[in-house]
């Protein structure tokens, strides 16, 4: 298996992508295909591996440039080569922590949407307090959204649980101010009403209080709520984590008890470790794209190309065109 990695773009350089992407090649062997400049992945590979390919640039799309016009524009940018190579036999995935919108524009114009499918969205992996996942549909692609296109997340949503995670009929819930079903605003309640006569297992509205409940399998959102909801999520937690740190060594007695319950700390800040999962899926698009985070590290990008690898394997893509066919 071949991935496109995309090594401009995130926070901290092009060596966490590097990196992960070795971490991810000791957990499943696959030839990494990196693009960015030649001299900076050579040198931090430093002859640690050898199956490889490069495709060099010095051009990539910030997150503060147009992502439409950058992607018409600058035909040698780092995700315009990485979306033009996966359209060749033998180019499996791609993946990248750069700008949001040029890796949606890029899936738009470049990969071109799924037949029947008017929006592609980013499907956020949300740890739940018993371990399991839940999907947030759209984490932050599609600012402004119609009913049909919200519905069309939580059918691509529930094909890639079914396929990816084998979830048996996955529960959908609405974001809204309140779960009764009058409740929301007119996006919310036309929503509502398609989502219901859907043949999707939709169990109804769902508060930002209870994203980690683990009541549902996916919450569908319009991109704008449901990045808010996840960006304030990952700030209470940091808080929440920064605090509890502090608390622990503010006194004696603290690091006593904070060293007796070190194992139940741990594993509790893993269950909500955004490291674990690493990405989302970019669904809807013809080619399978993962879009990792800009603050990743080595461990949260290696995740995110072993998602993108189960993703690639389960011919999801295929399986949504053959759902759209159907119904």
């Amino acid at each position: 298996m071949k991935i496109l990695i995309d090594t401009y773009g995130a926070d901290e350089g092009s060596q966490v992508t590097i990196e992960g992407a070795l971490l991810a090649k000791q957990e499943i062997d696959f030839t990494p295909v990196f693009i960015g400049n030649e001299r900076e992945i050579k040198l931090t590979i430093h002859d640690r591996i050898h199956d490889y390919e490069i495709i060099s640039t010095n051009e990539y799309i910030s997150n503060d440039e147009d992502p439409v016009r950058a992607i018409r524009r600058k035909k040698d940018a780092s995700i315009v080569l990485a979306y033009e190579k996966s359209k060749e036999e033998g180019y499996d995935g791609l993946i990248s922590a750069g700008s949001t919108g040029a890796v949606l524009s890029g899936g738009l114009f470049l990969a071109g949407r799924i037949e029947g499918i008017k929006r592609a969205c980013l499907a956020a992996g949300i740890p739940s307090i018993d371990g399991a996942l839940t999907l947030l549909m759209d984490s932050g692609a599609n600012m402004d959204c119609k009913a049909e296109y919200l519905y069309e997340f939580a059918l691509m949503g529930s094909v890639f649980l079914e396929n990816v995670m084998s979830l048996a009929n996955p529960k959908v819930g609405l974001l809204n101010v309140g779960v009764e079903e009058h409740k929301g605003n007119k996006l919310s309640k036309e929503t509502y009403r398609l989502l219901k006569e859907s043949n999707l297992n939709f169990v109804g509205n769902v508060e930002a209080r209870d994203l980690f409940a683990g009541n549902v399998d996916i919450i569908v959102a319009d991109g704008f709520d449901g990045n808010i909801a996840l960006k304030t999520a990952e700030g209470v937690l940091k808080l929440m984590g920064d605090t509890l740190k502090s608390t622990i060594y503010k006194s004696t007695k603290n690091k006593i008890a904070g060293g007796l319950l070190k194992k139940d700390i741990k594993s509790l800040a893993s269950t909500f470790s955004t490291d674990k999962v690493g990405g989302a899926p970019l669904l809807g698009v013809k080619s399978y794209v993962y879009k990792a985070h800009g603050n990743t590290n080595e461990i949260a990008f290696s995740n995110a190309i072993l998602g993108l690898m189960d993703y690639i394997q389960t011919n999801t893509i295929e399986k949504i065109e053959g759902e759209l066919k159907n119904g």
